[in-house]
């Protein structure tokens, strides 16, 4: 997954602060609710890219040891259902690589589940495309991480553009909904009013960005790729433009504050999202190390009611306070805390 600091509306393996997909049906705050609106689930973490800027450090050869089976897999997406979450988004690492991918989606599909694929583009053939089509999901979502071949092949390393590229006509030819996720660096922000430009070219419905996150990859590779206050500037001020030029046509949405904003928000008003690991841990965030279940163990009800209680846990604010002096935490979010 990539690393940039707005909320989520569920993400890919970059950087994108929270995740762009869960501002979605993720703003909603948990309140309440009997179960989470929104799932967020890496599959895996296997990737065949190595990319500069991924949160979840996946990778070749990459996957958890530990990584659920089929039957806890099939368990997961059956009371996913049977709990009525509206939202589940498939991801990684990249989610095409599980061997039971879309055996996966056509169970959740064929019993009412509205997904969503977050891809890096690479297995999209037309015989995938068609098979997500058939399947009727929600959206599939391209990390896009450049306008050209030079900027996207170097963040996204092991990657081909041109690749990726038929991938996403391969989607438009098939019909299937389409979304953009782009993570800023110091050598593509130029590149967003370009980037914006392409995706609705593409026929993407949405477009997301946001300040890359210093986590995962990118806490070593930061040297290479953190943009400057000024690149931001101009980045921020295009993405406004954009947003305007592109009303009723495509949505163009991105997050300008950074994460330690995010996370005051989250822990005044949690969202109603799940993050599920490739073991079946959950995550309160993405962004953060703490883990409120595992569902090799727990039913997805009864971690969904404990999520509810860890965002009061007192390490989770302190943990937030200690950003504000140390923002070089988000480093920690794979050492798992449980709450």
């Amino acid at each position: 997954m990539a690393a940039n600091a707005p909320p989520q509306e569920a993400a890919t393996t970059s950087a994108v602060a929270l995740r762009p997909e869960v501002t979605t049906p993720g703003t909603t705050t948990a309140g309440a609710l009997g179960a989470p609106l929104y799932l967020a689930w890496q599959l895996t973490n296997e990737c065949n890219f190595a990319c500069l800027h991924c949160i979840e450090e996946s990778g070749p050869g990459k996957a958890f040891k530990d990584e659920l089976d089929d039957e806890q897999v099939f368990d997961l997406m059956r009371g996913a259902i049977e709990l009525d979450v509206p939202y589940i988004s498939l991801s990684g690492g990249e989610p095409m690589l599980h061997p039971r991918f879309f055996d996966l989606v056509e169970f959740g599909a064929a019993r009412g589940a509205q997904l969503k694929i977050e891809t890096n583009g690479a297995y999209l053939t037309e015989e995938a495309c068609r098979r997500l089509a058939d399947a009727e999901v929600k959206s599939v979502q391209v990390s896009l991480d450049g306008a050209t071949r030079e900027t996207f092949n170097r963040m996204r390393v092991r990657g081909d553009f041109d690749q990726v590229m038929q991938g996403i006509k391969n989607l438009r030819a098939a019909a299937v909904p389409l979304e953009i996720n782009y993570s800023p660096t110091k050598f593509n922000a130029h590149e967003i009013g370009q980037a914006v430009d392409l995706a609705h070219e593409l026929g993407a419905i949405s477009f997301y960005s946001g300040r890359t996150m210093y986590t995962g990859n990118a806490v070593k590779t930061w040297h290479k790729m953190a943009p400057s206050d000024e690149q931001y500037h101009d980045f921020f001020n295009c993405l406004h433009v954009k947003r305007l030029s592109y009303l009723g046509r495509m949505r163009v949405h991105f997050h300008e504050m950074g994460l330690l904003h995010e996370m005051r928000e989250r822990l005044a008003n949690p969202a109603a999202l799940l993050i599920v690991l490739p073991n079946g841990l959950v995550k309160l965030i993405n962004a953060l190390p703490f883990v409120c279940g595992d569902l090799r163990r727990e039913s997805l009800e009864s971690v969904w009611a404990n999520f509810q209680r860890a965002w009061q846990d007192p390490r989770v604010a302190q943990f937030v306070q200690d950003l504000e002096v140390n923002p070089g935490k988000t480093a920690e979010l794979h050492e798992w805390i449980f709450v």
